[in-house]
C-alpha cells in the first residue's frame, strides 16, 4: 500500500514519514479511527514505508523486493492478526488459520468493517459469532516473536479491532509491549480505543485518523458531484467501505428520507395495518440495504438530538431532512434516544445474523410506537 493511493489525511502521513526519516519510531502504535477511515490502509502503507528499500521523500518505491511483498501483505516479517471465529471444528482458532481469507478481503478493500469480515464466513457462522482474539493468538505471538526477523529491518505486529481481545491475551500482550524485541514495531488499529485496557493504551503512542471529507470523497470516485459526496458521506457517517459498496452495486446514493419519514409517521400514527405493509417492502430488500436504512435511522435519530440540545448549524442534513428534523425532534429526547439508538444498533447485528427480517422489522417497529409516546419529564427551555 502506497500513501500517494490513501485520499486525504495528508498530515498523517506527513506526521508517519518524518517519523522514519527522523528515526522516531515508536514501538508501539495505536491508530484510532471510526469504521470506514483510512486507519488500516495508513497502517499498511507506513508498514511498507518502514521496511522500503528505496525510501523517497513522501512515500514507498512501491517496486523493490520488500514492496512488493508488503503490497500483497505476504511479507514474511508482517504479521497479522485479527478477530477470528470458531468455525468448521476448529477449536483453538488464531489469525494464522483464517489469513489467505482475511488477506482477500482487505486487498479488495481496505476500508472493510468487522461486520464485512464477518459476513464472508457465510453459511459456515451459523451460531451468529462477531469475532474475537482468542487465547491461542497471544502464544502465536510470542512463538513468533521468539524468532530473528526473516529480512526486513522492522518485523511488523498489525493488530486489527485488538479491542475484540479477551482479558487474558489483553495482558499477554501487555507484557510484550512493555519489552518487544528489537526490530519489532506493533501497529494496532482500532475502532473502539475505550475497550482496550487503559495499561495497553498507555504504552501506545496515539495516532487518531480522521474522516474523509466531501472532497476527499469526490477525489477517490471521481465524477461524482460535490453535493452527491455530502450526501454519501451523512448516509454512511463517512465511512468509506460502505460508500465503496453502494456504489459496486451501482445503486448510486441510496436515499432514504422517504423510506425513513413514512416509517416514523406510522409509527407515530400506530398505524399498525399500515406498519405491516412497510415491513413486507423492506423485508424484500436485501441486507445490505435493510443496515444501510437502519445507519442512516441512527444517524436522523442523532441530528434530532442535535438540534434539540446544540447548535442547528452543527446538522448534517439536506433541506428535506432538515425541514423534517425541525418537526420531529421534539419526540426524540433524553427519555428514549439511547434505547431507541440501542435497538436501531441491535437490530443491524441482528441481520449480520441472518435474522429474518419481517420479524425483526415488525417487532422494531412496535417498539418504535412505545419509544415515541414516551414524554419527556422537562421541556426545553
Amino acid at each position: 500500500m502506497l500513501f500517494k493511493d490513501i485520499i486525504g489525511n495528508n498530515a498523517v502521513k506527513k506526521q508517519l514519514t518524518e517519523a522514519v526519516k527522523n528515526n522516531r519510531i515508536s514501538h508501539a502504535q495505536l491508530f484510532s479511527g471510526k469504521s470506514g477511515s483510512a486507519k488500516l490502509a495508513l497502517a499498511l502503507a507506513y508498514s511498507q514505508y518502514l521496511n522500503c528499500e528505496n525510501k523517497t521523500e513522501n512515500d514507498s518505491c512501491g517496486s523493490c523486493s520488500s514492496c512488493l511483498k508488503f503490497s500483497n501483505l505476504s511479507h514474511p516479517d508482517l504479521h497479522l492478526i485479527f478477530p477470528v471465529l470458531k468455525v468448521n471444528g476448529v477449536k483453538t482458532p488464531t489469525s494464522d488459520i483464517f489469513v489467505n481469507q482475511w488477506r482477500e478481503l482487505i486487498l479488495s478493500n481496505q476500508y472493510i468493517s468487522i461486520n464485512d469480515w464477518i459476513d464472508s464466513f457465510g453459511t459456515e457462522n451459523k451460531t451468529g459469532q462477531q469475532g474475537s482474539i482468542y487465547i491461542d493468538e497471544a502464544a502465536s505471538i510470542q512463538r513468533k516473536l521468539s524468532l530473528k526477523n526473516y529480512e526486513a529491518e522492522y518485523r511488523v505486529v498489525l493488530i486489527w479491532m485488538p479491542e475484540r481481545m479477551n482479558l487474558t491475551v489483553a495482558n499477554k500482550l501487555l507484557k510484550l509491549l512493555e519489552e518487544p524485541p528489537k526490530g519489532t514495531v506493533f501497529i494496532l488499529v482500532s475502532e473502539d480505543a475505550n475497550n482496550l485496557l487503559p495499561t495497553i493504551i498507555s504504552r501506545l503512542q496515539t495516532l487518531k485518523i480522521p474522516d474523509f471529507n466531501p472532497e476527499d470523497i469526490v477525489h477517490y470516485f471521481g465524477g461524482i458531484t460535490l453535493e452527491k459526496a455530502k450526501h454519501l458521506k451523512n448516509i454512511t457517517d463517512a465511512d468509506l467501505g460502505k460508500m465503496i459498496k453502494i456504489q459496486q452495486d451501482s445503486e448510486g446514493i441510496l436515499d432514504f428520507f422517504e423510506e425513513f419519514s413514512a416509517w416514523m409517521r406510522l409509527a407515530y400514527k400506530m398505524d399498525i395495518g399500515g406498519i405491516s405493509k412497510w415491513v413486507d417492502k423492506i423485508s424484500t430488500t436485501g441486507r445490505k440495504h435493510q443496515k444501510l436504512f437502519l445507519s442512516y435511522a441512527i444517524k436522523m435519530m442523532r441530528e434530532c438530538l442535535i438540534l434539540n440540545f446544540a447548535n442547528s448549524s452543527l446538522l448534517k442534513t439536506n433541506e428535506k431532512e432538515h425541514a423534517f428534523i425541525g418537526k420531529f425532534s421534539p419526540f426524540i429526547h433524553e427519555e428514549n434516544s439511547v434505547k431507541i439508538v440501542e435497538e436501531l444498533e441491535k437490530s443491524i447485528k441482528s441481520i449480520n445474523r441472518n435474522a429474518n427480517a419481517k420479524i425483526l422489522f415488525f417487532e422494531l417497529s412496535l417498539k418504535m410506537v412505545k419509544f415515541l409516546k414516551v414524554k419527556r419529564k422537562f421541556a426545553l427551555k
